[in-house]
């Protein structure tokens, strides 16, 4: 992670060079977890992980479910609204140099919703929102991260194919 070995702490950069510069070449590659991109496994260990997923969901008979938030889970807005509406979540959020309010109210019944189907399906969150906003979603649907834990897909980990 960020090129030092998770197992051993080495330091894998050369010195006093960029990140990605390492001293030798290394089989990790691919991105673990969506939030954390500096954070990779090799090919083969990629594998083994996707395969342990794919028996967990066999064994649990669960597929998987991509779950969008806006316009279907929430409604967030950043225009001036009364701070004393019903079920209306206030946060900031940083937007350039400045911090933005943002207002959201979730859809009726959505916790219900999502508490219900998480016994049938693996629940992915996959939204075009960036990273910081999905994931303080995230926290008002899932406080405990007992729906969705790491698995949330943000504009900001879809990078377009080459």
């Amino acid at each position: 992670m960020k090129d030092m070995c998770a197992d051993c702490g080495a330091n894998l950069r050369v010195e006093n060079s960029m990140s990605g510069d390492r001293k030798e070449q290394v089989s990790a590659s691919v991105a673990m977890v969506h939030s954390i991109p500096e954070l990779v496994v090799s090919e083969q260990q990629a594998k083994e992980i996707g395969k342990a997923d794919e028996e967990r969901l066999v064994k649990t008979r669960k597929l998987v479910l991509l779950v969008d938030l806006d316009q279907a889970l929430v409604h967030t807005t950043n225009n001036n609204i009364p701070p004393n509406l019903k079920d209306v979540e206030h946060f900031q959020l940083p937007h350039g140099n400045r911090m933005l309010w943002y207002h959201t109210r979730l859809r009726p019944g959505t916790k219900e919703f999502l508490k219900r189907i998480s016994k049938l399906y693996e629940l992915h969150i996959c939204t075009f929102g960036v990273r910081l906003y999905v994931h303080t979603i995230a926290m008002i649907l899932d406080p405990s991260r007992s729906l969705f834990s790491h698995r949330i897909l943000s504009r900001d980990e879809s990078k377009p194919p080459i």
